[in-house]
């Protein structure tokens, strides 16, 4: 038996947006599994976005996108002192657009906070530590080499020299995006940064669009937030294990979950604390 793992979620399907796609799934077998793709920031509530593989005994093998969230489950954060049960909700700016979301419990780099989801007898659950928020020194605008309308940014920050870091970079383009989308190969390890300086490029964030048309680069009216996050050893083995299968040329709405490595207990996905900092850049105020 085939058994695909289906990781559905908000980034996971990489900001799909703007139509109502269906799979076919015609002959294959999908093992129930809950998947879940949570975060929590220094200084925010908790986000948890939950999917689930689906079996087919239908005579129609055709599955709307909006059939598969998960919105019925009980979603629970605890930071080891006090515990909050999280609120489900539509949000049109997540496909599919359903979220659960917390109020009292705020983020804190150093602390532990633990995830519990149950949904139709089954339970799952993971940890997660937010990291120390790594400053952004500087952002810097250029333009692209072989054209006169698209710019780069650059980022510099600083990477502690005594401690193992990991990073993750997320983008949000104003006024086309209402939300923070993961930089096309964002996710680094201070193993790669050179004296623990990192000065490196930020592609805009990947999401697919009507047209599937996509640009690393930003627009001279482009108002550019850079989201710079510092995460921990398992929630980089995951998304560097997700972007690899991206950049490998595999499915990205069905990559093979089976290898990637996961934070999740009886199921599948990521929960993720992020240290953040951001800053705004503004492509025409800063051409050089």
């Amino acid at each position: 038996m085939k058994k695909i793992h289906l990781l559905l979620s908000y980034s996971l399907l990489l900001g799909l947006s703007g139509c109502e796609p269906k799979f076919n799934f015609e002959g294959i077998d999908l093992e129930p599994q809950i998947v879940v793709e949570g975060w929590i920031e220094t200084g925010e509530a908790a986000n948890v976005c939950l999917s689930q593989s689906i079996t087919l005994n239908e005579d129609s093998p055709y599955i709307p996108l909006s059939d598969i969230p998960i919105r019925w489950a009980k979603v629970s954060v605890s930071d080891g002192t006090q515990e909050e049960i999280l609120t489900g909700r539509m949000d049109a700016n997540y496909t599919p657009p359903f979220v659960y979301r917390g109020n009292r419990i705020r983020g804190e780099a150093g602390k532990t906070y633990r995830l519990k989801v149950e949904y139709s007898g089954l339970t799952v659950t993971a940890e997660t530590t937010i990291p120390p928020v790594t400053p952004i020194e500087r952002l810097e605008v250029s333009p692209c080499e072989d054209s006169d309308t698209l710019y780069q940014i650059r980022i510099r920050f600083r990477d502690n020299p005594e401690e193992k870091n990991y990073y993750k970079i997320f983008t949000l383009v104003r006024p086309d995006e209402t939300r923070y989308y993961p930089a096309f190969m964002g996710t680094v390890s201070d193993e790669t940064l050179h004296d623990h300086l990192a000065e490196m490029n930020v592609s805009r964030g990947m999401r697919y669009t009507e047209t599937g048309k996509y640009t690393p680069y930003f627009k001279e009216s482009d108002s550019v937030l850079v989201k710079l996050t510092q995460i921990g050893e398992k929630e980089f083995g995951f998304w560097s294990g997700y972007e690899n299968e991206i950049v490998n040329g595999k499915n990205p709405f069905f990559p093979s979950s089976n290898s990637l490595s996961s934070n999740i207990r009886g199921g599948k996905g990521i929960w993720c604390g992020y240290g953040k900092d951001i800053r705004l850049v503004t492509i025409k105020d800063s051409i050089k």
